[in-house]
């Protein structure tokens, strides 16, 4: 039987408000140095959400 294949979770910015909510400086600043280590190993996720964005309306308008 084959594993799922497990990604790293990203920083969501829902992770990044409750942290500032918080006022917890320590959470804070591990917060922006996950997210900052997240960045330099993954890049911009922005980047690849417009790849697949355009990769699925390329799929969808190979569909009859």
């Amino acid at each position: 039987m084959a594993k799922p294949q497990v990604h790293p979770v990203p920083p969501y910015g829902v992770a990044i408000h409750e942290a500032i909510a918080t006022g917890d400086l320590a959470r804070m600043r591990e917060m922006a140095e996950h997210a900052q280590k997240w960045i330099a190993e993954h890049g911009d996720l922005s980047a690849a959400l417009e790849t697949l964005k355009a990769e699925i309306a390329r799929h969808a308008a190979a569909r009859p």
